[in-house]
C-alpha cells in the first residue's frame, strides 16, 4: 500500500507543476526567446497547422526540422499529398534552414532532430505523430537539456462526420453495427498489430489478475485485436467527451461502435482535451474508483486522442507497473480521416522523471 501512495503522490506533485493547454496565438504573441520548430509531416490537412500559421507570424523560428515517415513495408506513402506545401512553408518560415530527418516510428528521429536545432526553446508539433510513435517521442524530449513545447492541431471536421454516422446508423437491422462501422471507409481497416509501447512495457506481479482500462475507438476492431491478446479479469473503458458542443454526438456514438465489446463493463467519460484533467481522472480510476492497481496489473490501451495519450504518457511515466498496449492498423483510409484545419494549441512539456 505504501508504495501505490507513494506513487499517487507523485502524480500530484506533477500536477501542480504542469501547465494547462494555451491557445497557440497567445504562445507566438507571448515569445520572447528563439525558438526552433519540429514538426511531423501528415496525411491530414491540419499537420499543415502549426507551420503555417508561424510561417505567416512575426516569431519566424531559427530552424524548422521536418520528420518525413519511412514508407510502410507495403509501399505506401501515406504522408506525400501535403509534402510540397511542408517543403515551401519550412522554406517561408527559415529560408535555408530547414531539413528533412526520417522517421521510422522508433524515436531516433527526434534525437537526430534536436541534434541539428540552435535554440534552447524547441516547439516539437505532435499533430502528425502516432499515439506508438508520440510516446517515444515524448520520452526522448523530457530528457533533453532544452525547454520544449509540444504543439497541436485540431481539425475542422473528424470523420466519421455526423451525415455519415447517421446513414449509417439507418443501415442497423440487415447488418450489426460493428460489421458496419468496420468495414466502413473512413480513418482506418479491419487489421490491426497489437504492440506493446517500447519503454513502456511495465510488469506483473506474481499471483495477480490483470485489468484493462482501454479508451474506446471509432472503428471496434482496434479494441477487439487487443482483447484477443489476452484475458482479464476486469475492464474498465473510457469514452472520449469532446471538446466542442457540435461534437457532443460522438460520445454516444462511441459507446454505440463498441457495444458489443462493452458488454456490462463499466464506461467512464473523460474529456478528449485538458491533459491534466485526463491525468486526475486516470489516477483515480488505479488508486480509488475502483482503484484496479490494488487488485490487478493495470493495462492501458491508448486507443484515444492525442491529449489523452499524454496523460496516459506521464502516468504511466511515474508508475513503472502500467503495461501500455495499442494496435496499430494495417491500412489507413487518408481521404476520409480529417478534414481543414481548427485551433491549435501548446502545451509546456514538464518532465516527470525528477519525480519517479
Amino acid at each position: 500500500m505504501g508504495l501505490l501512495s507513494l506513487e499517487e503522490t507523485r502524480c500530484a506533485e506533477y500536477l501542480l507543476k504542469a501547465k494547462p493547454e494555451q491557445d497557440f496565438d497567445a504562445y507566438l504573441n507571448s515569445l520572447t526567446e528563439r525558438i526552433s520548430l519540429i514538426v511531423t509531416e501528415g496525411f491530414e490537412e491540419r499537420s499543415l497547422a502549426i507551420l503555417q500559421k508561424i510561417t505567416n507570424s512575426r516569431s519566424k523560428p531559427t530552424t524548422v526540422i521536418i520528420s518525413r515517415y519511412s514508407p510502410s513495408l507495403q509501399g505506401d506513402d501515406w504522408n506525400v499529398k501535403y509534402r510540397r506545401e511542408f517543403e515551401t512553408l519550412a522554406e517561408g518560415a527559415a529560408p535555408g534552414k530547414w531539413s528533412v530527418v526520417p522517421n521510422s516510428n522508433d524515436g531516433v528521429w527526434l534525437k537526430q532532430a534536436l541534434a541539428m536545432v540552435d535554440t534552447e526553446e524547441v516547439l516539437i508539433d505532435i499533430t502528425g505523430l502516432s499515439n506508438r510513435s508520440l510516446f517515444m517521442a515524448l520520452d526522448l524530449a523530457s530528457k533533453s537539456n532544452h525547454k520544449v513545447y509540444l504543439g497541436y492541431s485540431e481539425p475542422q471536421e473528424y470523420w466519421p462526420k455526423e451525415e455519415a454516422w447517421k446513414t449509417l446508423r439507418e443501415q442497423i437491422g440487415t447488418n450489426s453495427i460493428i460489421d458496419l462501422v468496420d468495414k466502413a471507409p473512413w480513418l482506418f481497416g479491419y487489421e490491426h498489430r497489437v504492440e506493446l509501447v517500447e519503454g513502456h512495457e511495465g510488469y506483473d506481479s506474481p499471483g495477480h489478475g490483470r485489468a484493462l482500462v482501454g479508451f474506446l475507438p471509432f472503428k471496434s476492431a482496434r479494441l477487439a485485436a487487443i482483447l484477443k491478446q489476452e484475458s482479464y479479469s476486469d475492464m474498465l473503458f473510457i469514452a472520449g467527451r469532446p471538446r466542442l458542443p457540435r461534437n457532443a454526438w460522438r460520445y454516444q456514438a462511441l459507446i454505440d461502435i463498441n457495444e458489443s465489446l462493452i458488454k456490462d463493463w463499466s464506461v467512464r467519460d473523460m474529456s478528449t482535451f485538458d491533459y491534466r484533467k485526463s491525468v486526475e481522472q486516470i489516477v483515480l480510476l488505479l488508486f480509488s474508483d475502483p482503484a484496479l492497481l490494488q487488485k490487478y496489473d493495470v493495462h492501458l490501451a491508448i486507443l484515444g486522442s492525442k491529449l489523452q495519450t499524454i496523460a496516459c504518457w506521464i502516468v504511466s511515466s511515474l508508475i513503472k507497473s502500467l503495461t501500455i498496449v495499442t494496435s496499430v492498423p494495417a491500412k489507413y483510409f487518408t481521404e476520409s480521416f480529417s478534414e481543414g484545419i481548427g485551433a491549435s494549441w501548446v502545451i509546456r512539456l514538464t518532465a516527470p522523471q525528477g519525480l519517479a
